[in-house]
């Protein structure tokens, strides 16, 4: 019998309004459509005494997916096991079947925080305490399809690719999507890391000043190849046709992913694409497979 999944969402108990969006957050989390468990702090036998730092690194190694809310009082809480703690997390980043997401509650001084330095923060450049409330649900409902996308993966026989071999060096492979896809875009690009394989995505290294077609022009160079995420959305935006239509005029593979029933471009339809509409198997092996025969 496969044993579930389980989903980890660490944190303290200090703060109504921070233990008010943990709830909203579990609540969430819960109501995720997949089979699987949500393991809180809350519910580790030892949290009210000194074993629960060894029963929250139980957990998170334990753990398909870990939550941390973090916040100054997180921080310190738990800063007199930072080392093993940074040990765990750097477990999850090595380990391409795990996941980690650390939510930065409000504005904390994290920077010399181990582990924090080597993890992705969400959201992205703000914190939650800085989101108006339609923000902070639109974060909940991308960080939701994210863990049912990994979710979904991790229970999809299409998606077993450990007999794939790795190459040291893969290359770097550009994501083109519209800003409206940027939940599935974050699945993917999570996807490739986890099989060492590096991504760029432009929203990603953009800064306010810089011109966009020469930053896209000059990450599309660099790339083995590019991976145009279809849907409505994309068809649409100038951005995403000006990516793809570049990347063709300089030979680069192309990889279209159909995430949405869409009428291709005549150009994109000459390609094979690779049919990632039905969640519960979404081809990656074959995504990776055809990403690792670029290389040498």
């Amino acid at each position: 019998m496969k044993v579930k999944p389980v989903v980890f969402i660490d944190y303290h108990v200090l703060g109504i309004e921070y233990l008010n969006f943990v709830k909203k957050l579990i609540s969430r989390i819960r109501r995720i459509k997949a089979d699987f468990e949500v393991l809180t702090f809350q519910d580790l036998d030892s949290n009210e005494n000194d074993d629960w730092p060894l029963e929250t690194l139980k957990a998170i190694d334990n753990s398909l997916i870990t939550i941390s809310i973090i916040d100054e009082d997180y921080l310190n809480s738990i800063s007199g096991e930072e080392e093993d703690l940074t040990e765990a997390f750097i477990r999850i980043n090595k380990d391409k079947d795990r996941y980690y997401f650390p939510i930065l509650y409000k504005p904390t001084n994290w920077i010399n925080t181990k582990w924090l330095t080597k993890s992705k923060l969400y959201p992205k450049s703000s914190t939650i305490t800085q989101l108006s409330q339609s923000e902070i649900d639109e974060f909940l409902n991308g960080l939701s399809e994210n863990i049912l996308g990994i979710l979904n993966l991790d229970t999809s026989e299409e998606s077993k690719i450990e007999d794939i071999p790795k190459s040291e060096d893969e290359g770097i492979i550009f994501i083109s999507h519209s800003h409206k896809d940027a939940d599935f875009a974050e699945l993917l690009k999570l996807r490739l890391e986890k099989e060492q394989i590096s991504s760029w995505i432009d929203n990603e290294r953009l800064k306010i000043g810089q011109d966009w077609r020469e930053e896209i022009d000059e990450g599309i160079n660099n790339s083995l190849a590019v991976i145009v995420i279809i849907t409505p959305n994309s068809k649409i935006s100038e951005y995403v046709t000006y990516e793809w239509a570049y990347a063709w005029g300089k030979g680069k593979k192309i990889f279209p992913i159909l995430l949405e029933q869409t009428e291709l471009h005549p150009r994109l339809e000459s390609l094979q694409f690779l049919n990632f509409t039905n969640r519960t198997a979404r081809p990656w092996a074959d995504l990776i497979s055809s990403i690792r025969e670029l290389t040498p």
